[in-house]
C-alpha cells in the first residue's frame, strides 16, 4: 500500500468514524427524549392549567387496597304511603323510608295509610334471576370503567359479594350497585308508562363547551321499537300543541325552560334543580306555572323523576334524547361552587343503571368495607428502592469490565426501562405485586442479554452479525416464558394478569430495543 491509498484509507475511517459519532450522540439524544417523556412527562396547557398527557400508571387492587360490598336480597317488605286522597307520597322498605324522614310519629301526625308487600316476591326468587342480576352487575361495572373486580354469588340465595379497587370514584361505583335500574317515560298527570328499559339501546354522557361553560348531558338511545314509540310520543307531548284556554297558550317567540328538542334538551337551564317547574308566557303578558296547554312527561328511575313535566318541541325522528343534567366550569374545579364533576357523576351514574337494564331482584348494601393492601407505600418504596440499588451496583461492574460498551449498554438500559414504563401507561396495563416482580424480572433479563452481547463482542472488530446471533439466541431462549406471559395476560386475577403483560411487553421490547439501539452503540465504541 503506497502513501496515497494510506491517506485516502485513513480520511474515510474518520469520516466512517464521525458518522458514527454522530448517529451514537443522535441515539442517546433520542434514549434522553424517552426517558424524560416517560419519567417525566408531557405537560401542555389545558384551560389555563399544565396537565400532563401521558396517561398514570394504573395500580391494581393488590398494591392500592380493595372495597368489599355484601349485596344482599332485600327481604324486608315495601312499604307504601297514602295520603287521605289516596295519592302514593312514598314508597320504599321501612330503612329507606325513615332515611327520607318518614318516621313513625310523621306517618301519625300525617294520617298517612300504610300498605306494605314483598319487596321480591317468592316467583322472582329464582336462580336464572339470581345469574341476571349478578351479569348486569358486572356489565355496571364495565360501563364505569371498572377492571380490577372480582364478582361472587351464593347461587342458593342470590346474595352477591363484589370486591373492587379503592380508588377516587369508588364510592360512586358503589352506588349504582344495589340499585334496580328501572327506566321509565311516564305520562306526568296519568302515570302512564310510555316507555322503558325494553325500549333502550344505550346511554352514554356527552359533553359540549359553551361560553357560560361545559354542558353535561345524559345520551339515551332508543332501539328499534323505541325509536317508534319516541316519535309519536313526540308528536302528542309537544309544546306547540295548544288548547281551546288562550291564557295557557305559549307565546311562540318563548322557549319553555323544560323544552325538549332533538339535539339538545334543556339549553335555557343552568342546572338540573330548575327542571321542577315550567313557566310559561302567556299571550296577554302574564305567567302561569305548571300551565296545561300541553300534555307533559317524567324521566323516572327508581321511582326517583330525573327530568319532570318534559316537553318536546317538535316530532323526534332520530330515536336519541339528550338530557342536560347542567353546566359547571372546566377552568377551576376546586371552587366549591362549581358543580362540573358533580354534574359529570350525576350523567355516569344515570347513563350506567340505564344501560344496563333493570335488575329482576331488588338488592341491600349490607356490608361496604375497605381492606387495605398487605403491601403498604412504605413497604413499596423500600422494595423499589432496594431493587434500583441491586441494579446500580450491576451496571457499576458492567462498565468497569467493559469500560466504554459498559457505560454506553448502561445508558441504553435506562431507555428501555424508560420504554417499557411507558408503554405500560399507554396501553393502561394495571401493575399490582405480579406486575413490580415482572418489571424486576424484565431487568434481570436485560441485564443478561446486555452482558452476552458485549462479552460476545469484546476485542472483535466486525461485531454486528455476532451481536445479531446472540440476540437470536436469547429470542430461542425467551420463547418458554413468552409463551407463559401471554397465558397469564388473559388470567383474569390481576397480580398473574400484571405479571403477564409486563412480561410478554418485557420481552418483545428487550429484542426490538436492543437491536436498534444497543446494538449500534456498542459497534460506534470497538471501531472507533
Amino acid at each position: 500500500m503506497n502513501k496515497e491509498e494510506k491517506i485516502k484509507k485513513e480520511k474515510k475511517a474518520r469520516e466512517t468514524n464521525k458518522l458514527r459519532g454522530l448517529r451514537t450522540t443522535l441515539i442517546i439524544l433520542i434514549v434522553i427524549l424517552l426517558s424524560l417523556i416517560s419519567f417525566v412527562g408531557i405537560y401542555v396547557k389545558d384551560k389555563n392549567q399544565m396537565s400532563d398527557i401521558v396517561p398514570d400508571f394504573i395500580l391494581g387492587s393488590d398494591v392500592k387496597g380493595n372495597r368489599v360490598v355484601q349485596l344482599n336480597v332485600e327481604q324486608d317488605p315495601t312499604i307504601t304511603l297514602k295520603n287521605s286522597s289516596g295519592d302514593v307520597v312514598a314508597t320504599g322498605t321501612e330503612e329507606e323510608l325513615t332515611n327520607q324522614g318518614y318516621t313513625d310519629d310523621m306517618i301519625t301526625q300525617s294520617n298517612f295509610t300504610k300498605t306494605s308487600e314483598d319487596t321480591n316476591k317468592p316467583e322472582v326468587l329464582t336462580a336464572d334471576n339470581y345469574e341476571k342480576s349478578k351479569q348486569i352487575l358486572i356489565n355496571r361495572l364495565k360501563t364505569s370503567g371498572v377492571t380490577d373486580y372480582k364478582v361472587r354469588q351464593d347461587k342458593d340465595n342470590g346474595n352477591i359479594v363484589v370486591e373492587l379497587k379503592e380508588d377516587t370514584s369508588t364510592d360512586d361505583i358503589v352506588s349504582t350497585l344495589s340499585e334496580v335500574g328501572k327506566f321509565e317515560i311516564k305520562d306526568s298527570e296519568t302515570e302512564e308508562v310510555l316507555l322503558n328499559n325494553d325500549d333502550v339501546k344505550d346511554a352514554k354522557v356527552l359533553y359540549n363547551n359553551t361560553q357560560s361553560g361545559v354542558n353535561v348531558y345524559l345520551e339515551i338511545v332508543f332501539n328499534k321499537q323505541g325509536k317508534e314509540k319516541l316519535q309519536e310520543i313526540s308528536k302528542t307531548y309537544n309544546s306547540n300543541t295548544t288548547t281551546e284556554d288562550t291564557t295557557n297558550t305559549v307565546d311562540n317567540n318563548t322557549v319553555a325552560e323544560n323544552e325538549i328538542t332533538e339535539a339538545d334538551l334543556n339549553t335555557n337551564e343552568t342546572t338540573n334543580e330548575t327542571a321542577n317547574e315550567t313557566t310559561n308566557t302567556t299571550t296577554d303578558g302574564t305567567t302561569d306555572t305548571d300551565s296545561t296547554s300541553s300534555k307533559k312527561v317524567d324521566m323516572v328511575i327508581d321511582g326517583t323523576k330525573i327530568a319532570q313535566g318534559q316537553q318536546f318541541s317538535e316530532e323526534n325522528a332520530t330515536g336519541t334524547l339528550d338530557l342536560l343534567i347542567g353546566n359547571g366550569s372546566a377552568l377551576s374545579t376546586d371552587d366549591q361552587n362549581n358543580k362540573l364533576q358533580t354534574y359529570i357523576t350525576q350523567a355516569q351514574f344515570m347513563a350506567s343503571l340505564i344501560k344496563n337494564g333493570e335488575m329482576p331482584i331488588k338488592y341491600k348494601v349490607e356490608t361496604n368495607k375497605y381492606i387495605e393492601s398487605p403491601i403498604t407505600v412504605d413497604l413499596l418504596k423500600y422494595v423499589i428502592i432496594g431493587l434500583l440499588a441491586i441494579t446500580l451496583l450491576l451496571f457499576i461492574f458492567l462498565i468497569i469490565k467493559f469500560r466504554v460498551n459498559g457505560l454506553l449498554a448502561t445508558i441504553s438500559n435506562i431507555g428501555f426501562v424508560a420504554v417499557i414504563l411507558l408503554i405500560l401507561r399507554l396501553t393502561n396495563v394495571e401493575v399490582g405485586i405480579g406486575g413490580i416482580i415482572g418489571l424486576a424480572l424484565i431487568q434481570l433479563l436485560n441485564y443478561v442479554l446486555l452482558y452476552m452481547l458485549l462479552k460476545a463482542v469484546k476485542d472483535k472488530k466486525e461485531n454486528d452479525k455476532i451481536m445479531k446471533n446472540v440476540l437470536v439466541k436469547f429470542c430461542m431462549m425467551a420463547v418458554p416464558a413468552y409463551i407463559i406471559s401471554i397465558v397469564f395476560a388473559f388470567n383474569s386475577y390481576v397480580p398473574i394478569y400484571s405479571f403477564g403483560m409486563v412480561v410478554f411487553w418485557g420481552i418483545t421490547v428487550a429484542v426490538i430495543y436492543n437491536l436498534l439501539v444497543t446494538k449500534n452503540l456498542i459497534i460506534k465504541a470497538e471501531e472507533k
